[in-house]
């Protein structure tokens, strides 16, 4: 039986090429160079290694990096959290619950790493509460967890930091600590240094401490300036870097610090300590500091006060110490205004 019967007429199938050698046409001959080789053996040998270049591209091993995979990858595990799928525990802060994956929390966070792979309770809890934490602030930690992004404001700077310093999130601890950084300016300068203190950020610390002595001056009629403790006080003024015109403006801001404060101090001296006495005129001492009540209440303070009268009367700075010295910013001197050195014999 003949299949091919009644089929549709098909067209011919077309011929493969024949294959044919090459033609060589002739060359003209050329003078040997060099070593003499034979004319056309050089022609011969490229057209080998061309060949060959042709045919050989295999290779052995090859590494591929997705370029989006990282990101597809957070992409399906945040969907898997908002579908609350695979999620296995929930973290309680006040009456909201956050359900997550523990190993996202703990590849982002050493607090929880700690928390989930340690010999603690929470580690087979399937509900974890956290305190000292706003909720607010967990879902947006939660959020960076899964998306890497995170949005900081002026109003939500120092809570975030707090909550991420707590967690040991450090990128975003340290992205609130730049934010802070270049909002830095003399009405807050003095607010950051404490918070940094406060949340153990060294390097801003350090930074906010440096933009407080610089612009002393400006800070000293801030809000800012008579909230700080004591402590602080004694801090900022006993500094060698200290950048006033005078020492007189030192001693100006310690008596506005001591008469907005609800509780005074038991004793000035201990701020009254660290004024450089000696750096304030004869004048200023009788007429300012000894009639000031803080200083006249204290047997201490006029003790001080006695002390920097006899310097200016002898000029011996080897008997009063470091207390007379300070390094002066020459930029903010007043014209025709020189600060002197302890042993000066002459004042302008």
């Amino acid at each position: 039986m003949n299949y091919l019967d009644g089929a549709v007429p098909r067209m011919p199938r077309p011929q493969r090429a024949q294959w044919l050698p090459p033609q060589h046409h002739p060359v003209a001959p050329q003078a040997p160079q060099g070593g003499g080789d034979q004319p056309g053996a050089s022609s011969g040998e490229s057209s080998e290694e061309a060949g060959q270049q042709a045919e050989d591209n295999s290779i052995e091993v090859l590494e591929f990096k997705g370029d989006t995979h990282a990101n597809h990858l957070l992409e399906g595990l945040n969907k898997h959290r908002k579908e609350n799928t695979f999620t296995d525990v929930k973290i309680k802060v006040d009456e909201e619950e956050f359900p997550v994956h523990r190993c996202v929390l703990s590849s982002f966070s050493s607090y929880f790493r700690a928390m989930f792979t340690a010999e603690m309770s929470e580690s087979k809890q399937e509900t974890v509460r956290l305190q000292d934490v706003e909720p607010e602030m967990i879902r947006i930690l939660i959020e960076f967890a899964y998306t890497g992004s995170i949005t900081i404001t002026k109003l939500n700077v120092q809570s975030l930091l707090s909550a991420a310093n707590l967690l040991e999130v450090l990128q975003v601890r340290d992205a609130c600590c730049q934010f802070l950084d270049r909002n830095m300016d003399e009405s807050n300068c003095l607010g950051i240094h404490c918070f940094a203190e406060a949340h153990d950020c060294t390097q801003l610390m350090l930074t906010a401490k440096t933009y407080v002595l610089k612009h002393f001056q400006e800070i000293i009629e801030g809000e800012e300036f008579t909230s700080i403790s004591e402590s602080k006080l004694i801090e900022i003024i006993s500094s060698d870097d200290l950048a006033v015109d005078r020492e007189e403006t030192v001693f100006y801001a310690c008596i506005n610090w001591l008469k907005d404060q609800e509780r005074v101090p038991k004793n000035f001296v201990n701020v009254l300590l660290h004024v450089r006495l000696g750096l304030l005129s004869a004048y200023f001492l009788h007429d300012v500091v000894e009639q000031t009540p803080a200083v006249m209440e204290s047997a201490d303070c006029r003790a001080l006060v006695e002390e920097a009268k006899t310097f200016h009367l002898y000029k011996r700075p080897k008997l009063f110490g470091k207390c007379f010295e300070r390094t002066y910013n020459p930029a903010l001197l007043q014209p025709g205004r020189r600060i002197l050195a302890p042993d000066s014999d002459d004042e302008k």
